[in-house]
């Protein structure tokens, strides 16, 4: 009876490889335990993994944090990369305007992180 599973360790290997990340453990809890409400806004507001540009997001800060800007943005932005995953928030230059984004491989991690662990406030 054939189960659909890989015929030899190797090809089990390069399953698990591919598959079975176990940084994403240690960035999931480093995820969760952000403590900054201005920080888990930001990426509350990047959290659908589309881009979004910078104005849009001091927009969602300043609602944390009346004296808001760019730098202060970029900052924030620097920091959560430094300790979460260098890779983890994604830049980009479009007609002179910064925009932002979660990399596509952190957008479900922060998903689960915010929506399955974060208690709710009714």
């Amino acid at each position: 009876m054939e189960l659909g599973f890989p015929k030899n360790r190797y090809e089990q290997a390069k399953v698990l490889k591919k598959y079975y990340k176990p940084d994403y453990s240690q960035l999931f809890n480093k995820i969760k335990e952000i403590k900054a409400p201005i920080k888990k806004e930001i990426l509350v507001g990047l959290i659908d993994g589309v881009w979004h540009s910078e104005l849009d997001l001091i927009r969602i800060a300043k609602k944390q944090h009346k004296y808001m800007g760019a730098v202060t943005l970029g900052t924030m932005i620097h920091a959560l990369n430094h300790s979460l995953k260098s890779d983890y928030l994604e830049k980009k230059v479009v007609n002179g305007k910064l925009y932002y984004k979660i990399s596509d491989n952190y957008v479900g991690l922060t998903r689960a992180a915010y929506n399955k662990y974060t208690p709710k406030m009714d």
